[in-house]
């Protein structure tokens, strides 16, 4: 593995870690099993425009809701084609970002909590305007650019993802005592 794979890894791990501390139920919730019933929201766009029509709307109002599921995913769709040449193609970004996403959702779901196809696509935007930031930013400055690579590099965000999902795993699990 090359050094910048290797920071590469290393920065994404960290970034991760980050979302699935922030998207999870807390410890509390886990601790005295008060998870939420689950809610699920399948319409598209209700849930924004719900928030922006009604400021007293439940949720944690417009800029969390709406900003905050842009900017959750941001980071991964600038940090992947400035590790990895691999993802300098938008749709190999934005498809990794629409499936962890898609997990975090479903995670929700089963952990309860609000699972939104609302949340999904804000998430999702957030990673392609990420992916057009590092594209303007390799542009900028061409040096940042990663080495061409023959192999596909898709295998690194996944086994980051899954190191994130499989930890916080066997966190609950050990503070939950089962």
């Amino acid at each position: 593995m090359r050094r910048r794979d290797v920071c590469g890894v290393l920065t994404l791990l960290v970034y991760l870690l980050g979302v699935g501390l922030f998207t999870g139920p807390s410890l509390y919730q886990l601790l005295v099993g008060r998870l939420a019933a689950p809610r699920l929201a399948l319409i598209p766009f209700t849930d924004i425009l719900s928030v922006l029509r009604d400021p007293n709307a439940p949720g944690l109002g417009v800029v969390a809701n709406i900003a905050g599921n842009v900017v959750l995913l941001a980071p991964l769709g600038l940090l992947l084609p400035l590790f990895w040449d691999w993802f300098g193609q938008a749709r190999r970004t934005i498809g990794l970002a629409f499936a962890v996403s898609l997990s975090i959702e479903l995670i929700q779901l089963i952990a309860g909590g609000v699972t939104s196809v609302d949340d999904l696509l804000l998430n999702t935007l957030g990673a392609a305007l990420g992916w057009a930031a590092a594209k303007l930013l390799l542009r900028l400055f061409p040096r940042l650019a990663p080495r061409r690579t023959r192999r596909p590099a898709w295998g690194y965000p996944l086994s980051c993802w899954l190191a994130v999902i499989a930890i916080a795993t066997v966190s609950d699990v050990l503070q939950l005592g089962l």
